[in-house]
């Protein structure tokens, strides 16, 4: 189907095995889920990952922080100049806290 943007939102799964993967060339890590650089990119230039596809199954909360984040990215990758007003409250390698 062709297309200019397609955006998954599929909670606490993590990513299937399924043949846009490889397609994209894109493996899961050892945890399962998709690896991303600093801004959020995958291996495979404009494709981006967030949430339970990029952390594994977590909060909801994490899952919103990352998405906002993501949009940042995206806008920034979209933008000529390279640059986004919107928030980005995490870093992909964000972790919580711990007592």
């Amino acid at each position: 189907m062709p297309c200019d943007l397609v955006l998954f939102s599929i909670g606490f799964t993590g990513p299937d095995d399924m043949p846009l993967l490889p397609r994209l060339g894109l493996e899961r890590n050892p945890k399962g889920s998709i690896g991303c650089g600093s801004d959020w990119q995958t291996d495979a230039p404009g494709v981006f990952v967030c949430g339970d596809a990029h952390r594994g199954a977590s909060l909801i909360v994490w899952a919103i922080a990352e998405g906002r984040s993501v949009a940042a990215a995206v806008d920034r990758y979209l933008d000529p100049a390279g640059s986004t007003d919107l928030p980005a409250p995490l870093h992909p390698n964000a972790v919580p806290l711990s007592a």
